[in-house]
């Protein structure tokens, strides 16, 4: 028997508005995977491709008007199977990185005309697969995860019928399995977790990597941070509990209209997350290493998942970890994409603050989205990437910036303090080799406490 998957009854509505404009479309389906049955939550259609937007977006000679210019000069492609599935795998990532712990990618949908959809099914194949490589490589994937299951909808925008399959993503060999697409009335009983982590890592980032991107070099580097993550133990409502518990212990019999109301005011659970020290078993043997680049990423982050009514205590720890990691990889990838030029005589510190997280609700339910807002940056423009990624319209008071804050000067003072007094980003050179160039960079912003982090490109010095 196939995959059920259980879909809000809004998505409905989202797909008979798309019907309305009388051509293809190609999206992602946003939601949750379980061993059980799946959830759908939201529907968003991918936005049409742009040739040589980055070179657009990167030309400052050019005035914004020009710039709209170039972008409404271009069109999608005429045929849903001449889409590249490189465009949709790169808007699968962003709304990835726009997702709380818990929500995912679960697969894509597509509207067309029966000859157009049958001519494109080697087409959205490709797509799917492109999408688990983007993933895989960008380290987002959901921790833990076994299932490999992507689902496949297709609408005929002719008949208006539904036709949902699934296929395993992991193994290149498999095929399309029959699977029941169900809206379902009533809005299912999502189940919030929240934390506040502190967040100190130290990366050494090697000579043989100044070549790469730094992007890269930062991920690279976060990968043995992201070990701790995986293995850590996470309190939920200052308890460690059996992984094998269901995650809601009441045990009150509730009618549904009843239920619905505790849903509403239903308040989250909270989570503290324990990282693994290093041990005498798992140190590994001292090595020399030369290393060009030094990242000290400091702060607090505000971190957030939603499991089902029936998850486990494993389910929420998975997902708050899950979060944890997109997050901190989501604010370090946006920061190196901002950060264009290093300039090689600057001889201090300097901070650079990573884009703090914002959320959002995601109307008709009772999940909230995110995404990452830098200082410079006003709410238009986070409304802007909602409505482009997310297909989604927010007002003003949609947004919610109360769980994080930007640092202020004197957070900046004292972190390049606490560096230089700790050693940790040093900058005496008494050996006579090329000074060191210091750039501090990357926060990661809180209500507490702000995350920063330190580049220290060292030049012809053995760390």
């Amino acid at each position: 028997m196939g995959r059920t998957i259980l879909a809000d009854e809004r998505i409905q509505a989202y797909v008979e508005n798309l019907l309305q404009s009388k051509t293809w479309f190609l999206g992602v389906i946003i939601g949750k995977l379980t061993s059980q049955k799946d959830f759908a939550v939201h529907l968003v259609r991918t936005p049409e491709p742009l040739d040589d937007q980055a070179s657009s977006d990167d030309d400052e000679a050019a005035t914004v008007s020009e710039r709209k210019k170039r972008r409404r000069s271009q069109t999608k492609p005429s045929e849903l199977g001449d889409m590249q599935e490189q465009w949709a795998a790169t808007h699968a990532r962003q709304v990835t990185m726009m997702l709380p712990g818990g929500l995912n990618v679960i697969g894509i949908f597509a509207v067309a005309p029966p000859a157009m959809m049958q001519a494109a099914q080697s087409k959205l194949r490709q797509v799917l697969f492109a999408i688990q490589k983007q993933e895989k490589k960008s380290q987002m994937s959901e921790l833990g995860d076994s299932i490999g299951d992507r689902i496949l909808l297709q609408i005929c925008s002719s008949t208006r019928k539904y036709t949902c399959r699934t296929i395993d993503v992991t193994d290149t060999k498999s095929t399309f399995r029959p699977a029941e697409w169900k809206t379902q009335g009533g809005q299912e009983r999502w189940q919030r977790l929240e934390t506040q982590m502190a967040v100190n890592i130290p990366l050494n980032i090697a000579q043989t990597s100044r070549q790469t991107g730094l992007a890269k070099q930062i991920q690279v580097g976060l990968q043995p941070y992201i070990g701790r993550v995986c293995t850590s133990l996470i309190l939920v409502d200052d308890s460690l509990r059996q992984e094998v518990d269901a995650l809601d212990q009441s045990t009150e019999k509730r009618g549904k209209s009843r239920d619905k109301v505790t849903t509403e005011n239903q308040s989250a659970h909270k989570c503290s997350v324990l990282l693994k020290q290093g041990t005498s078993g798992d140190v590994p043997e001292p090595s020399v290493k030369v290393c060009s680049t030094q990242l000290v990423i400091k702060g607090t982050l505000h971190g957030r998942a939603y499991v089902t009514s029936k998850a486990t205590v494993a389910d929420a720890q998975n997902s708050m970890r899950t979060d944890i990691v997109r997050s901190v990889l989501s604010r370090c990838e946006l920061l190196s994409d901002d950060i264009q030029v290093v300039e090689e005589d600057v001889e201090s510190h300097e901070v650079y603050s990573t884009p703090r997280r914002v959320f959002f609700p995601l109307p008709g339910t009772s999940l909230q989205l995110c995404d990452y807002m830098f200082q410079d940056e006003k709410a238009s423009e986070v409304k802007g990437r909602v409505r482009e990624l997310l297909d989604l319209k927010l007002e003003d008071d949609d947004l919610d910036f109360t769980h994080e804050r930007p640092p202020t000067e004197e957070d900046c003072s004292q972190l390049v303090a606490t560096e230089t007094e700790s050693g940790e980003v040093k900058g005496d050179n008494s050996n006579g080799a090329p000074g060191m160039k210091y750039y501090m960079m990357a926060g990661i912003g809180a209500v507490t406490a702000f995350l920063a982090a330190g580049l220290s490109y060292i030049y012809g010095q053995d760390t």
